[in-house]
């Protein structure tokens, strides 16, 4: 069974353990110490980290994660976290409803994104926008049939913008340790938030831990709000490199790149995503800002920037 006070999280079910986000929830919510943490994988599946195996115990389902077996899989959990792609609907939709049936008291969908995926310009850009509105939308509806039916299931998204580490380690944002090269939007000055992976974390254990605070909403989080040319000046400061800049103009990218969806999704989306995520992504202006209610700070730039170009270095002395 789950945990019996009303307001207390004890055990979790975490999907997508194996991913780059997965993985650092598991390694949060374990270290946290207040969490019994299981992990669901598909039939499959690579399997999460070694370490973990022993304080993340596994429960397996069928590739195609059909709701009877999920609900197997959720009963007696306190709550789900969906931390796996939305390539699937189906698969995050029968999550939520075998959460539902389940008794499941908080479901944390996979919203974590570079932008807000219900605004106008998200949606005529970037169609996957509109999977993550339709299923924000029935996450909404199971709320209401839960206080209607008196059942326990709420829900929390979680809405980070980029992620920072991540991103700069892969070139997702534009920035290229390995040339020293910054394509930079629209002059650079526009400010938009951003989140470490630890970050991420930390505010799904805080989402998890403040029950009442957070039910039935979607949170707004960062480690740091800085402009392209704030995050270009670190990068030099760490490097000791005066980089390159390139110069786009966002709605031409934007323009070209959905011209490519057809032909070169996987380019064209992230390409896609850089911009939403680099242009229209301040939280602080946005309602359910939630870094005062989940206890956080925003973290160092200079620091979090010199760690990334650290571990960048030690991999290619490694090689």
């Amino acid at each position: 069974m789950g945990s019996t006070q009303p307001g207390t999280i004890t055990k979790v079910l975490l999907v997508g353990a194996n991913g780059t986000l997965g993985s650092a929830l598991l390694t949060a919510l374990v270290e946290a110490g207040c969490f019994q943490v299981s992990v669901l994988l598909r039939s499959g599946d690579a399997p999460p980290r070694a370490d973990m195996a022993a304080a993340a115990p596994r429960v397996v389902v069928s590739p195609s994660m059909n709701v009877d077996e999920l609900v197997t899989a959720c009963t007696g959990q306190d709550a789900v976290i969906a931390a796996f792609q939305i390539h699937d609907i189906s698969h995050h939709l029968n999550l939520a409803e075998a959460s539902f049936v389940a008794g499941v008291r908080r479901f944390i969908p996979a919203d974590f994104g570079s932008c807000e995926s219900s605004d106008e310009v998200a949606q005529r850009y970037f169609p996957m926008y509109g999977k993550k509105t339709f299923l924000r939308g029935r996450y909404e509806e199971l709320a209401q049939k839960a206080i209607d039916q008196g059942k326990p299931f709420t829900w929390t998204s979680i809405v980070n913008g980029h992620f920072f580490d991540y991103g700069l380690e892969d070139k997702l944002l534009h920035f290229d340790l390995d040339t020293h090269v910054a394509r930079i939007l629209d002059g650079g000055n526009i400010r938009a938030s951003t989140s470490t992976l630890r970050r991420v974390s930390e505010a799904v254990v805080r989402v998890l831990q403040r029950y009442d605070e957070t039910r039935n909403r979607a949170l707004y989080i960062q480690s740091f709000c800085p402009t392209q040319l704030e995050v270009l000046a670190a990068l030099e400061r760490a490097t000791g490199t005066k980089w390159r800049t390139e110069h786009l103009e966002s709605k031409q990218y934007l323009e070209e790149n959905s011209e490519l969806l057809a032909t070169d999704y996987h380019k064209a989306s992230f390409s896609i995503v850089f911009v939403l995520g680099t242009m229209d992504a301040d939280w602080t202006r946005r309602d359910g800002f939630a870094m005062e209610l989940l206890g956080l700070e925003d973290e160092d730039l200079d620091h979090v920037v010199a760690a990334v170009v650290a571990k960048k270095k030690g991999n290619a002395n490694a090689t």
